[in-house]
């Protein structure tokens, strides 16, 4: 992702301003909540590898768009083929590790190799920072977007060569029963299941905030963009690390102590930013590297969680639930934030996020006693 360190600096070079930035985002949030539920179906009845395969494929065709385009029209083509593809690779990802694990029997190790799947992935995130950093701080902002589609390519390729282990249909539904049946487990029938969604999808807004929103704070301290890049390395190191730990971090705190760590970590991060992040770089800085390690710990956490307590017919289905209320959410927020920012301040639109996720938190750890007894004491 060579791209993602200086992909809002590019948009504004454009002259786009920041609400147009998230207003992209929501386009391509949208693009990807509308197919998330039907691609995942699509992998559970096809099979993961197409679905990836296909997914793969529509993300080149994006960042073909995208590196040569010079409007908001083309760029937001390329989001709706980019979210399109995005659809169809999340939850197959994962839903194929922990089937490959479960056909050896070592599903008991899910989260280790999620965890490191994460941190291999931030890593090379993290030194395409500083590769596209430099490159658009030695050539030009839209120098990263070209390498980013040579790259994507390379994803195709990557997708052909995955192994799948056999599906297996317990089930003699229609396609559109199974989807509806599907949904009244998740959201009715498996209260479990509904509750970790519900904060997944919470845990995955902040995360899709803070990724968007730290350019621009960066920006606003008037960081230059090489530099950028190397903080974004650091950023995703962080995450790195603490995803590659999760497993181990998870064997000294219980899982009550861990989602209490996630949620207070980003509501005290972005309210420390919208409270003294105008005045003081350092402590922004520190806010920001402490919900990127709640981020590495989250991530294989509660897809660990998700992936026990569902039926592997529907995994991926269940999975792209998760990215539909993510992505549903972060496009109707999204540009509210970018307007609140260019009409204000970015200060005050981490304010404004902090006292939301500082809200749902808190909901979030009054019902844990009330939903999770029943998986403790199962699990």
């Amino acid at each position: 992702m060579v791209f993602m360190p200086i992909i809002v600096l590019f948009y504004q070079s454009n002259d786009l301003n920041l609400r147009q930035v998230m207003t992209i985002n929501a386009i391509y949030s949208i693009s990807a909540a509308l197919f998330e539920i039907p691609s995942g179906y699509f992998s559970d009845r096809f099979g993961r590898k197409q679905s990836i395969i296909l997914g793969t494929f529509l993300i080149a065709i994006q960042f073909f768009i995208i590196s040569n385009s010079y409007t908001l029209v083309g760029f937001s083509i390329g989001a709706v083929l980019g979210g399109l593809g995005s659809s169809f690779i999340s939850g197959s990802d994962a839903a194929l590790l922990f089937d490959s694990l479960c056909a050896i029997n070592r599903k008991q190790d899910y989260m280790k190799w999620e965890g490191r799947s994460y941190a291999l992935g931030t890593f090379s995130e993290a030194i395409a920072a500083i590769v596209g950093g430099s490159i658009a701080y030695s050539f030009h902002l839209r120098m990263p977007l070209y390498i980013q589609f040579v790259i994507s390519l390379v994803g195709v390729l990557a997708a052909f060569s995955l192994v799948e282990p056999p599906l297996k249909k317990t089930h003699n539904r229609s396609n559109w029963a199974q989807i509806a049946y599907i949904l009244s487990v998740v959201f009715f029938k498996n209260k479990v299941l509904r509750y970790f969604m519900l904060l997944t999808a919470l845990f995955g807004l902040a995360s899709l905030i803070l990724a968007w929103f730290a350019q621009p704070y960066l920006d606003f301290k008037a960081i230059e963009e090489h530099k950028i890049g190397y903080l974004w390395a650091g950023f995703n190191l962080t995450v790195a690390f603490f995803s590659y730990n999760a497993h181990r971090i998870q064997q000294y705190l219980s899982q009550k102590s861990l989602v209490t760590l996630i949620l207070l970590g980003f509501s005290v991060g972005y309210l420390v930013l919208g409270s003294w992040g105008a005045e003081y770089l350092f402590l922004g800085l520190l806010a920001m590297f402490c919900m990127y390690a709640c981020r590495g710990i989250a991530a294989p956490f509660f897809l660990n969680i998700i992936n026990q307590v569902t039926p592997s017919e529907m995994r991926a289905t269940v999975l792209s639930i998760r990215g539909f209320c993510v992505r549903l959410s972060y496009a109707f927020l999204a540009p509210f934030l970018g307007w609140w920012a260019d009409v204000y301040s970015i200060i005050d639109a981490f304010w404004i996020f902090g006292v939301l996720v500082t809200i749902f938190s808190l909901l979030a750890l009054l019902s844990y006693r009330l939903v999770l007894n029943q998986y403790i004491k199962s699990s």
